[in-house]
């Protein structure tokens, strides 16, 4: 049972740390270059750290953008559980084992949800840049669930749950997410697929299914980095349904949780000339990073192979043989 002076103090703390007059001015003053080239995706390697107040969630959303934008990103991902980040304006300590931190969520999902779909909403405005926003874990009708937003424009374009859980997240009671689908991506579609949800091909071929050519991953692993982990997501998908994947990490330490990963975008491997898949990979799996990739989508036609039984026995023998492990 929440007591009351809990949710008293909440009340109070939250009418200061989430007022949109605290960033509104600063988004007004804000510009991000615009007329970017939509083939041109950026992901990152972000920081964990809970922001104080919706301000200084506003300039650190601000800064990846920048960053992004400076290097002619068009489409741009954020990590899993980005808009988590903005747990910390309860000022109450996390802790992915109590279940005081599961109380906290369902107190503050209505403030959580506003606050990062406004600072969202009005940065996707300045740019002509599309935004995966990451995701933001809250309670909705009741239902606990971890969903994806995309932005472009000033509007949300697609929202995506996520349908494979962690064994943490079904121990909280996450709900799964039970619908696909697509958005535009200039001429082409592109899907989302939350961090373990990439893990099985499944999901991934359905939306390859539905038309899309790439697949968005933004991902958070409470785990040290392993390779086995990391190449059986983003870039595995890549090679089973043929198609462009784009994977964003939040990295850092919450309480005894250690969260590491490489930010990367992948293609076929005959995509590439080292045969590797990999276009672009962060150096560092503990460290915030910034890296784009270019697509060619005609260059992928080319490359992609029909999954027939020749397919899927080469791609067993390249599997056995040619895993770009150094490359990680």
């Amino acid at each position: 049972m929440v007591s009351w002076w809990r949710r008293q103090r909440l009340k109070v703390t939250l009418s200061r740390s989430s007022s949109p007059n605290l960033y509104r001015s600063f988004l007004d003053q804000l510009l991000l270059r615009s007329s970017q080239n939509q083939n041109v995706v950026a992901v990152f390697n972000a920081g964990l750290r809970f922001y104080d107040n919706a301000l200084e969630f506003a300039h650190a959303v601000a800064n990846y953008m920048t960053s992004a934008l400076d290097r002619g990103a068009g489409l741009i991902v954020f990590p899993e559980y980005f808009g988590n980040l903005l747990m910390g304006m309860a000022g109450e300590p996390i802790d992915l084992d109590d279940q005081s931190t599961l109380e906290l969520i369902g107190m503050i999902s209505p403030v959580l949800y506003s606050t990062y779909v406004d600072i969202f909403l009005q940065i996707s405005a300045k740019t002509d840049a599309t935004i995966v926003g990451g995701t933001l874990a809250f309670v909705d009708n009741g239902k606990l669930v971890n969903r994806a937003f995309v932005f472009r424009r000033g509007n949300v374009i697609l929202t995506q749950d996520k349908a494979h859980l962690m064994p943490m997240e079904e121990k909280w009671g996450m709900s799964r997410g039970s619908r696909l689908g697509l958005f535009d991506v200039g001429t082409q579609k592109a899907g989302v697929l939350v961090c373990m949800d990439a893990t099985y091909y499944e999901q991934a071929r359905i939306l390859e299914n539905m038309g899309a050519r790439l697949l968005i991953v933004p991902s958070a692993n409470p785990a040290p980095f392993y390779l086995g982990e990391q190449i059986r997501g983003a870039w595995a998908r890549a090679q089973t349904s043929q198609v462009f994947t784009a994977q964003s990490f939040l990295v850092g330490k919450l309480g005894s949780y250690v969260f590491e990963g490489k930010a990367g975008v992948y293609a076929p491997h005959n995509y590439t000339e080292d045969l590797s898949g990999i276009i672009a990979l962060s150096k560092k799996y503990d460290q915030e990073e910034v890296v784009t990739g270019e697509l060619d989508y005609e260059r992928l036609n080319r490359a992609r192979q029909p999954r027939d039984f020749r397919f899927q026995a080469e791609l067993s023998k390249f599997y056995q043989s040619k895993l770009p492990l150094d490359r990680f």
